[in-house]
């Protein structure tokens, strides 16, 4: 076996795979004007290497922007063009290109020329892994992606009367979307492709604004009033196309030259909103305000009976500063504004027609006579009733400015309460499969605090420091659930369950699971863990996990699973310091979380041994009598115990951290070296992500998913990158 091992290579994946990445950004502007007309006109151009090999992103930008004013009138034109292209990182079960990278096992061949595709293969008991390099193979493994968007705005201003503007704006958006996707042939060993493929999907975004706005804005004396009324129509359409085949000449990319498995899919979608708005705003002597808003929204994304809502705000302020018996007894004090608000926002962040049925023909049905019948199943349950989602919000703040303008203190505390939340809820698989419709579902709360602390000061003309503090505590609890989804689940591994739930009393996403307690380090204490003289865990032996028994009923199952944390932070913070002397000027910045707990799926995965992957190296630190106080349990293919069941607090962390976000110094060179053709040059020196101080054993505890039920799961995401620019501004 030691010689067998020794005639094979020692890999080291990661050092494959990672590895430093060029950005590089350019942008060039020029603006200038008249007496009636101004302008502004730039290029930019962004090329980024990802530190995974094989990925790259490039972005390409046009801007020009026209404004005019005489008289009463004002009209302008904005114009964006941006043209994205990528290499997208190739999507794979199992925790996809960075999933098989960690778990590709050292001692697999770089590349045997002797193979189709020219990598090498993987035998024996391990899992079906695609070859980290060939993946990266555009050979093998094509993926491009290319995407221009178009962005416009156009608007005519003319002033009716003195204080009163009719304002229309067009704004017109664009998006052109393309992916291909080529895969070419290749023995991986398990894993091999015999026929060529290629996939490519195209969308068409269009989006379509106009905005009617009336506004009002005068001063009478000590009395400040301005209003706005207005309506707006937004038309949103989408197409998708989608087509493929198989069996490709070698490199050919071209569908037309499939010989089989053609297919082609597609859609499109529409969606309209309309909105009536107004706003009234009241100010005396700056030192009372109120304002008062109400819009109506009409969606077609909601049935007719439920297709309007009606979504009101209010707040006032009161500047004590302004008062006259402040202004002239406290001197030091510049602003010191008590106000408070209530509001309510709609939601209707939902796909098109998710209140009509979606029926599917062409299924083949058993008639009973062993044969089969052509029919129809429903791939969406129709919900006419379902409606705008509502979040009513109540703020108090306080605005304080003092010791002239030098300390700043901004405070905020609030209270989010969100009802009738879009879900997708959950239905029996008995219904045939159908995807699980939309319903307005229970009742979420937020509730906190936020504030901004702030010190700026210059000591003399040469020298000036600012610092600050912002922070942020927030308080995630479901209130409500639907009667039709009691429960929520989320977070779920590949070849295993769920972590997450989502369920009255607690928040979003909630990490269930079962406790752990050490190990039997003894056949005593595997037989002292019973019930009424029946083993709980009657598979156990001395160095497997020891679960707890949370229910008492005897067995350990999913009745034993307990909260265990939440994946939201409960405050997040950030401190930010700058100091500038003569023409150097230096930035740092700090972030963290703290109070929230991260699934460490990556960890699972990589310490399983039933898996046949390549491990953490902590799992060499197993049990044994004599290492009792391992990280790791006992060491057994088969784990009898299921030590690496998922459903276990074995693999919840902390989620808190302290990062050095950014440090940056720059230098502004003299105007003298430049003879007046340049107005200012600044070159300056950046850093992002220099540190991070975490408990945290994966690579980053910045884990975030787009998937509320599974935030704070860890499956193998992205790590995060430490960034070095060098920059350059010039301003002729």
């Amino acid at each position: 076996m030691a010689q067998d091992l020794a005639s094979k290579p020692d890999n080291d994946w990661q050092d494959l795979m990672f590895g430093p990445a060029l950005m590089q950004n350019y942008a060039l502007s020029v603006k200038g004007g008249g007496k009636y007309s101004t302008y502004y006109n730039s290029v930019g151009y962004t090329n980024q290497d990802g530190v995974m090999k094989g990925t790259n992103y490039q972005r390409y930008t046009l801007q020009s922007k026209q404004d005019f004013k005489k008289g009463i009138f004002q009209a302008g034109t904005n114009v964006v063009l941006t043209y994205d292209q990528s290499n997208p990182l190739y999507s794979v079960i199992r925790g996809g290109m960075v999933g098989h990278t960690l778990q590709a096992i050292p001692t697999w061949e770089q590349y045997d020329e002797n193979r189709t595709g020219g990598y090498g293969g993987l035998y024996g008991d391990v899992v079906n892994l695609t070859h980290p390099l060939g993946m990266v193979d555009d050979n093998l493994m094509k993926r491009y992606s290319d995407n221009v968007k178009i962005f416009a705005n156009a608007y005519v201003s003319v002033e009716l009367m003195k204080g009163l503007k009719y304002k229309l704006n067009l704004t017109p958006d664009f998006q052109f979307y393309r992916y291909n996707s080529y895969e070419g042939l290749f023995d991986f060993g398990l894993a091999k492709h015999d026929i060529t493929a290629v996939t490519e999907q195209q969308t068409r975004t269009r989006n379509i604004l106009v905005e009617n706005l009336l506004t009002f804005d005068r001063t009478f004396g000590d009395h400040k009033v301005s209003a706005l009324v207005g309506y707006t129509y937004q038309d949103s359409r989408y197409r998708y196309m989608q087509g493929s085949g198989q069996g490709m000449p070698t490199g050919i990319t071209e569908i037309d030259a499939a010989s089989q498995g053609l297919a082609v899919s597609g859609n499109s979608s529409r969606s309209v909103l309309t909105s009536i708005l107004g706003r009234a705003f009241y100010s005396y002597k700056n030192r009372y305000l109120l304002t008062a808003t109400i819009r109506r929204d009409g969606s077609s994304k909601f049935g007719s009976n439920y297709r309007y809502g009606n979504f009101p705000s209010v707040s006032v302020g009161w500047n004590i500063a302004e008062e006259d018996f402040v202004k002239n007894s406290v001197s030091w004090l510049d602003q010191l504004k008590l106000r408070g608000g209530y509001g309510v926002l709609g939601n209707q962040e939902i796909d098109n027609y998710q209140y009509v049925s979606v029926v599917t023909t062409g299924i083949n049905y058993p008639d009973g006579k062993s044969g089969l019948i052509q029919g129809a199943f429903p791939k969406t349950f129709a919900n006419p009733d379902i409606k705008w989602e509502e979040t009513a919000m109540t703020n108090v703040g306080i605005d304080f400015m003092a010791l002239r303008n030098r300390l700043t203190l901004t405070a905020d505390w609030y209270v989010k309460n969100t009802k009738d939340i879009l879900l997708n809820v959950p239905i029996p698989i008995s219904t045939g499969g159908a995807n699980d419709p939309i319903r307005n579902a229970g009742k979420i709360r937020n509730q906190g605090f936020e504030f901004n602390l702030g010190w700026n000061e210059s000591l003399n003309k040469d020298l000036s420091y600012g610092v600050s503090f912002l922070g942020t505590y927030n308080k995630n609890e479901v209130v409500e659930m639907g009667a039709e989804s009691q429960v929520i689940t989320g977070g779920t591994i590949h070849g295993g369950t769920y972590t997450s739930r989502t369920l009255a009393g607690y928040p979003i996403g909630g990490f269930w699971l079962i406790p752990t307690d050490g190990y039997f380090n003894s056949t005593e204490e595997v037989q002292a863990h019973q019930k009424d003289g029946v083993l709980i865990q009657p598979s156990a032996e001395p160095g497997d996990i020891r679960f707890k028994d949370t229910n008492n009923d005897g067995t350990i199952n999913d009745e034993d699973r307990v909260y265990c944390g939440s994946p939201f932070p409960k405050f997040t913070y950030s401190i930010n310091g700058n100091i500038t002397y003569k023409n150097v000027d230096f930035s740092i910045g700090f972030q963290g979380v703290t109070g929230n707990k991260i699934y460490n799926a990556t960890k699972l995965e990589l310490t399983d041994v039933t898996r046949g992957t390549n491990y953490l190296a902590s799992t060499l630190d197993y049990w044994t009598p004599e290492n009792q106080n391992a990280s790791s349990p006992r060491l057994i293919w088969t784990d009898p115990n299921r030590n690496a069941r998922s459903e276990s607090d074995r693999y919840l962390e902390s989620g808190s951290y302290f990062r050095l976000r950014n440090l940056q110094v720059g230098y502004t060179l003299p105007t003298v070296w430049f003879h007046g053709f340049v107005q200012k040059a600044r070159v300056y020196v950046n850093a992002e992500n220099l540190f991070t101080i975490s408990s945290y054993s994966g690579y980053t505890p910045d884990v975030n998913s787009s998937d509320v039920y599974s935030r704070g799961f860890d499956e193998f995401i992205y790590p995060s990158n430490r960034t070095f620019m060098f920059g350059l501004n010039v301003t002729f």
